[in-house]
């Protein structure tokens, strides 16, 4: 729910952002590294340097009112 919640202010904080603002939000999976930490398998997780792609994309794209989910960039 909260996902959603957020997904939905990205999404319209978008429509009315003054111009050359922009706003975008990364939706990571686990992050493997997490998942050691806390003793689970990190099998089904996403290595930390892969998230991290998603912010510097987030930031340094052309993206506007987006929800970036690292598994799915390429690169």
């Amino acid at each position: 729910m909260v996902n959603a919640g957020l997904d939905g202010f990205v999404r319209a904080a978008a429509l009315e952002m003054p111009r050359n603002l922009r706003i975008n939000a990364v939706s990571p999976p686990w992050v493997k590294e997490t998942m050691v930490k806390f003793g689970m398998d990190p099998t089904p997780g996403l290595a930390s340097a892969d998230v991290a792609k998603a912010y510097v994309a987030a930031i340094e794209g052309q993206q506007q009112g987006q929800i970036l989910d690292p598994r799915l960039l390429r690169g």
